[in-house]
């Protein structure tokens, strides 16, 4: 079809578009930006400058304006002049990327606006120096043109003259310490450039509880009642940090950057790049004395299985690798399951001493939240053994960092370099280190492997560089990774961990202050890296390589250990390595823990393990958390879980519907009083002190009576002549659901209903012709056969009824006739929700509640929702024992419904 020829006729080539503004004047707009007047203001005086910003407007509608011509030519007593009109169209298109080409030059976005999303754009608005160098000088234009309020000396001041006073003193009293300190230094005859102050070493004491570190005066008031980790600074500016008054497990932990990293954490793990995590607050406590009693130590805490004591463990307990498990205790013919701990042994010193009495040292790292139980429990269990062996409280020595991710290899690569004099000295781990360059996952080198050396001060090597990488096609250094990493099963006779050594610790946290490291680099060449003189001592370190399940394809874990105050040097140098494959590693916090680990199909401790004492804790925690946001909404926004219709004329949920009601489903005394569900937050040391290793309060809760079983422990349940477990144990299992829904936490677990066998009566009957009525309270008999028709399968899926609006008058006829022929409707019909709400079945009742889901999201990995939840443990055996046959289509087969909500979702569950 021809193109319409215009209404007015225009010159061809002739620009179109022209504002009519270029010949009005320009009238001026009151501007209420600082220094502007108006021009009828009272002050004649002063002149007001011209406004800019009709002048802008137009000068954008003139960049934007596209030039355009008539395309009469083109058509010709009705035809088209196919060569006319493309030559037509060649001008139309010069035109439109010209257009293109102005407006992208024409600087139509602030400079602050195209800095990278990292960044946070509010700071930059107004303040030149955060945004990046290559656009500071645009965006100082900017801020003139604009006139925009800018930061200068005077906001940051005192204000009143009360706080000036303060500053002045303050000033006045730090320049006389340093005066003092000066003069003090000179007497003793020694040079101001070369003293320097040797900090006191700190005293470790043995089966006590140590104090924290003491850190700087102006930081001390605001660590009474906790401790920060050695990167709190930086991240304190970085991410949302635990509420003052509010610390988690004693320590000021980052929860999540304040940046959107969730969609990033998943692509982190399962595709490119590293994020790394400063896991410093993990707890660490040494286990030293003579061979028997520390192996009948580790016995007694849940290490019995004879694979960790025969000669398949012999590299485990020469120090090459590290075990990571359940600990456990017992208490009153009981066992009680502590939490996941890493144990890991120091290689012999090599002298010929009796095997039972020579000297062995080990490190247990274990979560904060399960320290003072595992602490009491080796002090309780030293006690008993003679030989006794020592018990040390490293948490505040020993720190560490987490990282994960395919380039997580690469960025450790870049900055740990080894420490040593000449190639002869090199460490053997620092040379397998090294030989993995190319290694995507650590999660595929040997279970448990470990590695031990000292490394430089990354402070001397920074900015980190990028270390050169093998080629994905060469076929040689795949062959050379790989021996790499099949010669790290090799036994050889490990030198003792330095890390061990407590003055190798302590020199290694005597570094030199960055104002010198400066002042030599200032001596050499720009960009010259600095080398390792006397007064740099190396820093030992431990690298854990952590597998986190058989089945799973996510990247492992590195553990790095390292002395506590060497942590943010290395921080510095990871957040800052520049990754092959673009960019820098992330940083997390709790919450992308809890999301890594979510993603895995692994539970989070202590969240989901509500059987453990420090999962009990955590519950009640969150309880106190939910039930305070659920009572600050308004009435009419909130649930409310007294009037829920759950269907059938049930009425109310079930149980408390901000927690995790496991009193309801173990059927366990409740309290009466409110505040006995508190969480008590006492110092740990001061009930350290005031309760005794052998004396424990009574319980404050039913939760206390909660124990929370393993799966190698649940299994030996399953036989058909074991006992069955204990009545208050609770198991953990992953729930994945087969169709829609995204399970929340708090979520209800139902298992399904038994199928009702009907009676068959020997009299005969005659049917009425109305049917009873169904009474209400009763759900409906095929509840059973409904949940399973909503099972989906690959042979017989759902298929949705629908009419077609096209179809013929016979097929409507047919369909008409079915539905008079058919049974008449109920009448008076059925009360709402008695047989389903809106399509879905019915949940069952309360006898059918198995568990709670204590983490529920929407897995990014698969597509769909998954949970982790804790169940009865009597219940799921029953649910075992019913389906022998695991192939049966009703095998663990469940339901879950979010809580406050009447609509529930079929699962299937998995023990884990």
């Amino acid at each position: 079809m021809p193109p319409k020829a215009t209404s007015q006729a225009k010159p061809v080539g002739k620009w179109t578009g022209q504002s009519a503004s270029l010949n009005k004047p320009t009238q001026s707009q009151p501007n209420k930006r600082k220094g502007q007047h108006d021009a009828g203001s009272k002050n004649p005086g002063k002149r007001s400058e011209p406004d800019t910003r009709d002048a802008k407007r137009v000068k954008m509608h003139d960049v934007r304006s596209i030039a355009s011509q008539k395309s009469h030519a083109a058509l010709k007593d009705g035809e088209l002049n196919v060569q006319s009109f493309v030559g037509s169209l060649a001008f139309e298109i010069n035109a439109l990327d010209e257009s293109m080409r102005r407006t992208r030059t024409s600087q139509t976005s602030r400079a602050f606006q195209r800095v990278p999303f990292t960044m946070r754009r509010r700071a930059a608005a107004h303040n030149h120096k955060k945004v990046p160098r290559r656009l500071r000088k645009r965006a100082i234009r900017e801020m003139v043109e604009d006139n925009t309020p800018t930061v200068n000396s005077k906001t940051r001041m005192p204000k009143t003259t009360r706080a000036r006073l303060r500053a002045e003193t303050a000033k006045k009293l730090d320049l006389l310490a340093k005066r003092k300190k000066l003069r003090k230094l000179k007497g003793s005859g020694a040079d101001e450039a070369t003293v320097s102050i040797r900090a006191a070493r700190p005293k470790i004491r043995r089966n006590t509880l140590n104090d924290p570190i003491t850190t700087a005066g102006k930081f001390r008031k605001r660590q009474i009642s906790k401790t920060w980790i050695p990167t709190h600074l930086w991240h304190a500016k970085r991410a949302r940090m635990t509420p003052p008054t509010q610390p988690l497990w004693r320590f000021a932990i980052p929860l999540t950057p304040t940046q959107k990293v969730y969609r990033p954490t998943h692509r982190i793990q399962w595709e490119k790049g590293a994020m790394a995590w400063d896991m410093s607050y993990m707890s660490t406590i040494g286990l030293s004395g003579p061979r028997n009693s520390v192996q009948n130590v580790l016995k007694s805490l849940g290490l019995i299985q004879e694979a960790l004591w025969n000669d398949k463990a012999r590299r485990w307990r020469s120090g090459s690798m590290h075990w990571t498990g359940m600990l456990s205790r017992e208490a009153k013919g009981n066992t009680y399951i502590i939490g996941p701990a890493t144990i890991f042994w120091n290689p012999e010193k090599g002298e010929n001493i009796d095997q039972c009495k020579q000297f062995r040292q080990l490190y247990i790292r274990i979560h904060p939240s399960a320290f003072l139980e595992t602490f009491n429990e080796l002090l309780r269990l030293a006690k008993m053994q003679n030989p006794r062996p020592y018990v040390e409280d490293l948490r505040f020595e020993v720190g560490s960092i987490d990282i994960t991710g395919p380039d997580s290899t690469e960025a450790l690569l870049g900055v740990l370099k080894p420490y040593f004099s000449n190639h002869e000295s090199k460490e053997p781990d620092a040379s397998k280190f090294e030989s993995l360059a190319g290694l995507k996952d650590p999660g595929a080198l040997p279970l448990g492997s470990l590695l031990a050396f000292s490394i430089m001060d990354p402070r001397l090597r920074y900015p980190p560089r990028q270390v050169a990488l093998p080629r994905k096609d060469d076929q040689g250094a795949q062959a050379a990774l790989l021996g790499a990493i099949s010669a790290l099963r090799k036994e050889e006779c490990a030198k003792p961990h330095q890390l061990f050594d407590r003055d190798v610790r302590f020199k290694a946290s005597r570094l030199p202050s960055q104002r010198s490291l400066n002042r030599r680099r200032g001596k050499g060449a720009p960009g010259a890296i600095l080398e390792p003189t006397m007064v740099d001592p190396p820093i030992p370190i431990i690298l854990l390589a952590t597998r986190h399940s058989v089945d799973s394809q996510s990247s492992g874990t590195w553990t790095l250990m390292l002395p506590w105050k060497c942590v943010l040097p290395v921080w510095y140098g990871l957040m800052h390595y520049p990754l092959s494959t673009g960019g820098n590693p992330w940083f997390g916090g709790i919450d992308e823990i809890r999301h890594v680990t979510f993603e895995r199909g692994l539970p989070w401790f202590p969240g989901d393990f509500p059987g453990t004492e420090a999962g009990k804790i955590w519950e009640l925690r969150e309880r106190q958390v939910r039930r305070k946001a659920w009572d600050g909404m308004p009435k009419g926004k909130r649930v409310n879980w007294e009037t829920l219709d759950l269907g059938a004329g049930r009425k109310g949920e079930v149980g408390i519907g901000w927690s995790c009601d496991y009193e309801t489903l173990l059927s366990l005394n409740k309290t009466n009083d409110p505040n006995e569900m508190e969480v008590s937050e006492k110092d740990v040391d001061e009930q350290s002190k005031t309760h005794s290793r052998n004396e424990k309060p009574d319980p404050k809760c039913p939760l206390e009576t909660i124990t929370q079983l393993p799966k190698p422990v649940f299994a030996m349940y399953q036989s058909p002549k074991s006992e069955p477990p204990p009545p208050a144990s609770l198991v953990t299992a992953q729930i994945k659901i087969l169709g829609r829904g995204v399970p929340t936490t708090c979520a209800r677990v139902y298992r399904l209903p038994a199928a009702k066998t009907a009676i068959i009566s020997s009299q005969a009957e005659v049917p009425a012709t109305n049917p009873p009525l169904k009474v209400e309270g009763k759900l409906p008999p095929n509840l059973r056969e409904q949940w399973l028709a909503r099972k989906p399968s690959k042979k017989n899926g759902l298929k949705k009824i629908s009419i077609r609006s096209d179809i013929d008058m016979e097929t409507r006829q047919q369909l008409l006739a079915q539905q008079l022929i058919g049974p008449p409707a109920q009448f008076p019909p059925p009360p709402l929700n008695s047989e389903s709400i809106n399509g879905h079945p019915l949940c069952p009742d309360e006898e059918d509640l198995i568990g709670f889901v204590t983490t529920g999201s929407f897995n990014l990995r698969d597509g769909r929702g998954e949970a982790i939840a804790s169940l009865s443990a009597i219940k799921a055996q029953e649910e075992l024992r019913r389906y022998k046959n695991q192939t049966d289509p009703a095998a663990r087969l469940c339901i879950v419904r979010n809580a406050g909500q009447n609509v529930g979702w079929l699962a299937k569950w998995e023990l884990i």
